[in-house]
């Protein structure tokens, strides 16, 4: 059964990560870029934040978005820059080497 690992700042992270395939990052960012290892990882997002309402309605704020997903989909390696930030003015990029193990 894989794992969802939340992952509040990726400027906080160890920079080499090591996951079992089938685990999934969810990370607070605006998006990711893989450098390397795309049949290894499947980014899905970037994502908006939305609640449901009393109503059953779909509420999201405006604004950019905040989380993206990483999925180890296979053994193998990846490396991952991880946008954060304000996209429009200032953002930060970290890099992240991600090990996927059976």
């Amino acid at each position: 059964m894989g794992r969802l690992i939340q992952v509040p700042r990726a400027s906080a992270c160890p920079s080499h990560l090591t996951v079992k395939a089938g685990d999934a990052l969810l990370i607070t960012a605006v998006g990711v870029r893989v450098r390397s290892g795309a049949e290894i990882v499947t980014i899905v997002g970037p994502f908006a934040p939305g609640v449901i309402g009393d109503d059953g309605q779909v509420l999201s704020p405006a604004g950019p978005p905040n989380a993206v997903m990483v999925i180890a989909r296979q053994v193998g390696q990846a490396a991952i820059d991880v946008i954060s930030g304000d996209p429009w003015h200032a953002t930060q990029t970290t890099s992240l080497s991600i090990t996927v193990e059976a």
